[in-house]
C-alpha cells in the first residue's frame, strides 16, 4: 500500500467519524439534566454538642424546680412553680423535638445534589428518590430555600428553566457504606439524568481522578497510532513480498 492509499484511508475515516458526528448533533435530544451527587461526613463541634448536653441537665425538673422555690421563698404554691418550671424549659425542649431528639450529631451524613439544566428547554417533572429519609433543604435558581421539616424519602421538583441551576442538601441518619449501597434515581419527564459521583482520594488515587480523563485519552492515542504502524508495517512488508517474488 502506497502512502497515497494511507492518505486516502485517513482522509476517508476522518470524514466518517466527522459525519457520524453531525448526525449525532443534529438529531440529540436537547433536553438534558446533569446532576452531581457528593457524600459526606458532617458533625456538629464538639464545644457545641457539650454546652448543649450541660444544658440539658441544668433544665432537669428537679433543679428548675427547687430553683425557683427557693426564689419564691415560700410565696409560690405549688402549681405555680410547676407552671413555671414547664414554661422555662419549653423553648429548650422544642429544639430537642423530632426529629432531633438525639441531637444535632443524629444526622452525620450530608449528601450535596447539584442540578444543572444544561439543554435548550424547561425540564419537568424532576423527581429525586432518596436511599433513605433524610431532612432535605432545597435552594432554586433564584436562591430562595425550602426547608422540608420532616424526613423524607423522595423529592419532586416542578421544573427547572434553561440553565437553572438547584442545590439539594439532604442529611441522614446512619452508616456512609450503607447509603453508597443505595442508588440514588434523578429522573424527568423526558428522561433520566446524566450523574456524575465525586468522591475524596488522597495520593495517586486522587491523580487519577483528577486526571484519569486525560490519561485515558493518550492510551487511546497511542493505542490508535500503534495500530495504524503495525498496519502500515504489515502491508510494506507484503509490498516488498510481492515485488521479490515477481523478480
Amino acid at each position: 500500500m502506497s502512502w497515497g492509499n494511507v492518505g486516502k484511508f485517513l482522509l476517508a475515516l476522518v470524514t466518517g467519524l466527522g459525519s457520524i458526528t453531525g448526525i449525532y448533533v443534529a438529531f440529540k435530544d436537547d433536553t438534558k439534566l446533569e446532576a452531581d451527587l457528593s457524600y459526606r461526613y458532617e458533625s456538629a463541634p464538639r464545644q457545641f454538642s457539650e454546652r448543649l448536653g450541660s444544658t440539658a441537665e441544668k433544665l432537669k425538673y428537679a433543679d428548675l424546680y427547687d430553683s425557683i422555690k427557693r426564689i419564691g421563698d415560700g410565696a409560690l404554691s405549688h402549681e405555680q412553680i410547676d407552671k413555671m418550671v414547664n414554661l422555662s424549659q419549653a423553648p429548650y425542649l422544642a429544639l430537642l423535638d423530632a426529629p432531633f431528639e438525639k441531637g444535632p450529631d443524629n444526622y452525620p451524613i450530608s449528601l450535596l445534589i447539584t442540578l444543572r439544566n444544561s439543554g435548550s428547554k424547561v425540564i419537568k417533572d424532576v423527581h429525586i428518590k432518596l436511599p433513605a429519609k433524610g431532612l432535605v433543604q432545597i435552594r432554586d435558581d433564584s436562591r430562595s430555600d425550602t426547608v422540608m421539616p420532616d424526613p423524607v424519602s423522595s423529592v419532586v421538583i416542578p421544573s427547572i428553566v434553561q440553565n437553572g441551576v438547584y442545590t439539594l442538601w439532604i442529611h441522614f441518619q446512619g452508616d456512609l457504606k450503607t447509603l453508597k449501597e443505595q442508588d440514588v434515581y434523578i429522573g424527568y419527564s423526558d428522561g433520566v439524568a446524566q450523574v456524575r459521583v465525586y468522591e475524596d482520594f488522597i495520593g495517586f488515587e486522587a491523580s487519577m481522578a483528577r486526571y484519569g480523563i486525560l490519561v485515558l485519552g493518550a492510551l487511546v492515542m497511542l493505542a490508535y497510532c500503534f495500530l495504524v504502524a503495525v498496519y502500515l508495517l504489515i502491508t510494506t512488508d507484503r509490498n516488498n513480498d510481492a515485488n521479490t517474488v515477481q523478480r
